[in-house]
């Protein structure tokens, strides 16, 4: 999963650049601990329209919901059950996105406390994560929102946790957002894989308090595993 993940604006900017192949309005907001209902940037790519970016609330609002909800985990979509999910079948069809970030956190057990991880490419820019997205429309209210495509952790970073964002190479990022990218190539572009070096860091507990947004979240308390 990924309940967690923060946006560096430089050198995360860099790999919005290189995904879309232009330049688009983007001013990033540094934070270092974004949590689940948060106001996240979002690409997303349009025949029409091309590439732009949008701020949305991390936690998917199904269009079709009666009113926005907490009640169900939607900040998260797997991708065993983006074909059969009600919430998850038409934005899979119609409205998938990339989410760019600088790295993420997962939590391991050990003994009796949990952990905090960072995990972050080694030499590239950023992740760009899997993603989808969707318009709630109600009277005059408007929320569009997004959720972060996961998949079952690959072997070498099961130890971490179970399961993974997916995270795409720039190529795959365009595949991802193409209207035109048949089941097949969706499926490839799912699979779970480590795409890149990545390196995985032991940090601060301080990271728990999700109102703790600077960069002591990243202060690293042990030794860093790099995973190829």
């Amino acid at each position: 999963m990924c309940g967690r993940f923060n946006v560096i604006d430089n050198p995360l900017t860099q790999l919005i650049m290189t995904v879309v192949g232009e330049e688009v309005p983007c001013s990033l907001a540094t934070e270092y601990n974004i949590a689940p209902t948060q106001m996240v940037p979002v690409l997303r790519h349009s025949a029409d329209e091309g590439w732009a970016i949008a701020s949305m609330r991390w936690w998917l609002v199904p269009y079709w919901s009666p009113e926005p909800s907490t009640k169900y985990s939607m900040f998260n979509a797997k991708s065993e059950t983006l074909t059969t999910s009600r919430a998850y079948k038409e934005p899979f069809k119609r409205r998938r996105c990339v989410i760019p970030a600088s790295g993420y956190y997962e939590w391991k057990k050990q003994g009796a406390i949990k952990v905090p991880y960072y995990i972050e490419p080694v030499s590239e820019p950023g992740f760009a994560f899997a993603g989808l997205w969707d318009r709630w429309h109600r009277g005059d209210q408007i929320i569009e929102s997004c959720t972060i495509v996961t998949a079952a952790s690959p072997e070498k970073m099961k130890h971490i946790h179970h399961r993974i964002p997916v995270h795409l190479t720039v190529d795959q990022a365009r595949i991802w957002v193409n209207q035109e990218t048949n089941s097949a190539g969706l499926q490839e572009v799912l699979m779970p894989e480590v795409r890149m070096g990545i390196q995985v860091t032991p940090v601060s507990t301080i990271v728990n308090n999700a109102r703790n947004k600077d960069a002591r979240c990243v202060e690293p308390l042990g030794e860093t595993i790099r995973i190829h």
